[in-house]
């Protein structure tokens, strides 16, 4: 039976890891965050916006990109209270109206009444089935407002790479270039990438949001396997030009 204090002690071991990942920038999130922020800065200028952000961890780095904006409501889902009470602190500097809500994301997208301008998601869509990330789009699509955004950064196959192909691939990317991470951190890391990634490539998943009413998603970063995709409805256009590495 897990308790409280072992669900903490679990999260601050997998999240020393994490930031030991992020630190050294495995996941690109220095160049991915300064995109979003220029996105922003770009789509609403002063413009106040609401914002969902699904499976919103602490927040860390979306609260630096939102940093000078107009924000009338932040809303984040996350399955975990250690993780909700850091994205307190971190959401609490923007001086904007917040909620932290402990939930499923996919639970609480289906259970959400408001319309909001900005639904991202980082790093958490891939953890889903085929069928699920379908009713993803179609559940976005209806709590984004008339001009939203969809902003998804994630993990995704190459064209033409199956699954195992891509799960050996990447846990031998792992192995070679996270050198900064001992052989406990790689065997954890590798661990939960076999047993929970299951990502698409971007011709797949814009495939399932066109079906869902959104324009064919547009590529503002990529490098390797992480992509940084924007999906508008498809009244709205795009003029977004892409960062490729």
């Amino acid at each position: 039976m897990s308790t409280g204090k072992t669900e903490v002690s679990e999260f601050f071991t997998m999240w020393a890891i994490y930031n030991k990942v992020l630190t050294n920038n495995y996941f690109h999130h220095n160049e991915i965050y300064q995109a979003v922020s220029t996105l922003l800065a770009e789509r609403f200028e002063k413009q106040p916006f609401t914002l969902l952000d699904l499976g919103c961890g602490d927040a860390h780095f979306l609260t630096h990109a939102l940093q000078g904006k107009v924000i009338k409501l932040y809303r984040g889902f996350d399955l975990s209270d250690p993780a909700l009470i850091l994205a307190a602190k971190n959401i609490g500097t923007l001086n904007c109206k917040s909620e932290l809500i402990n939930i499923d994301f996919m639970t609480g997208m289906r259970q959400t009444n408001t319309k909001f301008d900005i639904i991202f998601t980082s790093f958490a869509l891939h953890h889903l089935t085929l069928k699920e990330k379908t009713e993803f789009f179609r559940l976005a699509n209806n709590i984004l407002t008339d001009n939203g955004l969809l902003l998804v950064i994630d993990l995704m196959r190459e064209p033409n790479e199956t699954l195992p192909m891509y799960l050996d691939n990447f846990c031998q990317m792992i192995r070679n270039t996270w050198l900064k991470l001992n052989e406990h951190e790689l065997t954890a890391c590798i661990q939960h990438v076999r047993n929970s990634d299951l990502p698409e490539t971007k011709a797949i998943l814009s495939s399932l949001a066109e079906s869902m009413h959104f324009s064919p998603a547009v590529n503002l970063y990529h490098s390797h396997k992480l992509q940084f995709l924007l999906f508008n409805k498809k009244d709205t256009i795009s003029k977004e030009t892409s960062v490729c590495l």
